[in-house]
């Protein structure tokens, strides 16, 4: 059941059609995601998404492989097959030496050939990000886990930040059922 209009290029307002040159180009995509199509009707939150994403995953210091792996473990685990697919194929855009199998195994609490400071992240974050009311008071020493792996506490900061993200993308591409990129 589809509940957004996707609104393409051609039929958008000159002001959507700026932010989806912006997205474009920032992103190096030859298209936009559904997902930002799918708000293509309302300037104020699409400029706020494309903030959120621009700032949060495609700059920083984090590297990219490292927030596409903790969105897709999030995804994966959130059941979103929008999301899990997106960031799956980014994932093995950014890093071809990992297989899909990796991924999959990734998600489910299997080891992959990553740095270690990477399995520690994502196991944390994604942790906190989807089951925060299980986390007890010996768990907000997370912080101090990240920085034992190298992990500046701006590093922390954005990995917070994704890991959060990761749940209200999943939780919008829900609500508005945005189909899968063709």
């Amino acid at each position: 059941m589809k509940r957004q209009t996707l609104v393409d290029y051609p039929d958008a307002a000159p002001e959507i059609q700026a932010l989806y040159d912006q997205v474009m180009e920032v992103s190096g995509s030859p298209d936009v995601f559904n997902f930002l199509k799918a708000f293509g009707n309302n300037e104020r939150v699409l400029r706020a998404l494309w903030s959120m994403l621009r700032y949060t995953l495609l700059e920083g210091e984090v590297p990219a492989l490292l927030k596409q792996l903790i969105l897709f473990r999030i995804s994966v685990e959130y059941g979103n097959t929008y999301c899990a697919s997106l960031h799956g194929r980014t994932v093995l855009r950014l890093d071809p030496t990992i297989t899909y199998d990796e991924l999959i195994a990734m998600s489910g609490g299997g080891t992959m050939d990553i740095p270690a400071s990477y399995a520690v992240a994502i196991d944390l974050v994604t942790r906190m990000a989807l089951r925060p009311k299980t986390v007890q008071d010996e768990d907000f020493d997370f912080e101090e886990q990240l920085r034992d792996e190298g992990f500046s506490e701006q590093e922390i900061d954005e990995l917070i930040s994704v890991a959060g993200l990761g749940v209200l993308l999943n939780t919008m591409t829900d609500i508005v059922h945005v189909p899968a990129e063709e």
